[in-house]
């Protein structure tokens, strides 16, 4: 009997030994194994993006619209101020290439008006200028005239030197552009020529950029720029045809 019992007393501590054994297996680091069973792997927040270039264009292009940048002052005919044929406020040429550059505009232009010719406001060039000088002009622009055709040469380039002496009295800083007469076709009168020769005088003794729009043919080919009426008024396209041309020499004289 007693050996009955040693035998069960040792079977009974041969299972409480088996039982701590089991129990003080290693330590495990429970965190680690969560951790990489349960959370989703660490990875680095994906690099930001820059928008397309169709988004910065359209950014920069939104910052970048021109603020005003200057003045243009324009004096002229009717290719400056346009008529009921086209032309008129913002589809002129002077409103399209002070939209383009970013400047503020001062337009004293009439229909009919020259040198020598007095307009339909019954005054010429020079009355126009002295009627309403501007003081502040960045780039000065004085454009024609087709209407001093039938004007003595000597009398043209006396009226011209007059213009610019006005211009530069009231405004010594402006750079002025001096645009001589246009005509619709490709054979203009002598008369004409003439005409472009006074002013080309005038100008350069005041010191004034010169373009003479005969010699580069502007309206040589008027078919489309031309209101075909009366085969002189510009259409729209005619003044868009002339933004093309004198917005880069105003940008050109406004940066010299």
């Amino acid at each position: 009997m007693i050996a009955i019992v040693v035998l069960l007393l040792a079977n009974v501590g041969l299972v409480l030994l088996l039982a701590q054994r089991s129990n003080g297996a290693p330590d495990v680091d429970l965190g680690s194994v969560v951790t990489a069973t349960t959370a989703s792997p660490r990875t680095a927040a994906p690099p930001r993006t820059s928008a397309t270039p169709g988004a910065d264009s359209s950014a920069s292009s939104t910052i970048a619209r021109p603020s005003q940048s200057g003045v243009l002052a324009v004096y002229g005919d009717g290719y400056s101020s346009g008529n009921s044929e086209g032309g008129e406020g913002a589809a002129g040429w002077p409103a399209l290439v002070a939209e383009q550059l970013g400047m503020q505009l001062e337009l004293r232009a009439a229909t009919l008006t020259g040198y020598m010719r007095p307009g339909s406001t019954g005054q010429t060039y020079p009355q126009l200028v002295r009627a309403q000088p501007s003081a502040d002009a960045t780039v000065t622009v004085v454009f024609g005239s087709r209407n001093d055709v039938a004007a003595p040469p000597d009398g043209v380039r006396a009226a011209a030197s007059a213009t610019y002496q006005a211009i530069l009295a009231a405004d010594p800083d402006t750079k002025l552009v001096v645009i001589g007469p246009c005509w619709s076709s490709s054979s203009p009168p002598a008369e004409l020529t003439a005409v472009s020769t006074a002013v080309r005088t005038a100008a350069e003794a005041a010191g004034a950029i010169y373009v003479d729009p005969l010699a580069l043919g502007w309206f040589a080919n008027p078919a489309g720029l031309v209101s075909p009426i009366d085969d002189i008024s510009l259409l729209d396209a005619g003044h868009v045809f002339l933004a093309q041309q004198i917005g880069p020499l105003v940008d050109s004289a406004r940066s010299s």
